[in-house]
């Protein structure tokens, strides 16, 4: 969600022809707030490194189609993506703390949400016939 939330923002980038910057990032932050939510709550911390990921991929896009003519050297082509890059660090930052949040709010819920079978040491299945002995025992030692 979050890619193609970067995705679409790259895109609206594109066509209003402007450097990358608020329009790639809001919509990136609403993609991380809209996975977050989304995502199941015991894997809702995997969310945490996507936003800055995401918006770095949109804006060297729509950065490299927005400056096209630019590229004649390979050092402008770099100063020109650490700008474009340093463009979202607000949006980039506000959508990984919002991630955090979202993160520490769930997580608590999700290891207590009773899907996970609980394990009890009494609990185990009878050994296969083959480890028991002819009085019945159990011949291999349990862990």
């Amino acid at each position: 969600m979050v890619v193609a939330s970067a995705g679409v923002g790259a895109l609206a980038t594109m066509v209003a022809g402007s450097e990358p910057g608020a329009l790639l990032g809001g919509l990136v932050i609403v993609g991380t707030a809209a996975a977050a939510l989304a995502v199941d709550r015991g894997a809702v911390y995997v969310i945490i490194p996507v936003p800055a990921l995401a918006y770095l991929g949109g804006a060297l896009t729509a950065g490299l189609v927005h400056d096209r003519a630019i590229d004649t050297s390979v050092t402008a082509l770099v100063i020109n993506a650490a700008q474009w890059a340093a463009g979202g660090l607000v949006s980039i930052s506000i959508a990984t703390g919002l991630a955090i949040a979202l993160t520490a709010a769930r997580w608590p819920w999700g290891r207590r949400s009773g899907r996970e079978p609980q394990w009890e040491p009494d609990s185990r299945p009878e050994r296969p016939r083959a480890y028991r002995s002819r009085a019945g025992a159990d011949t291999r030692g349990r862990p």
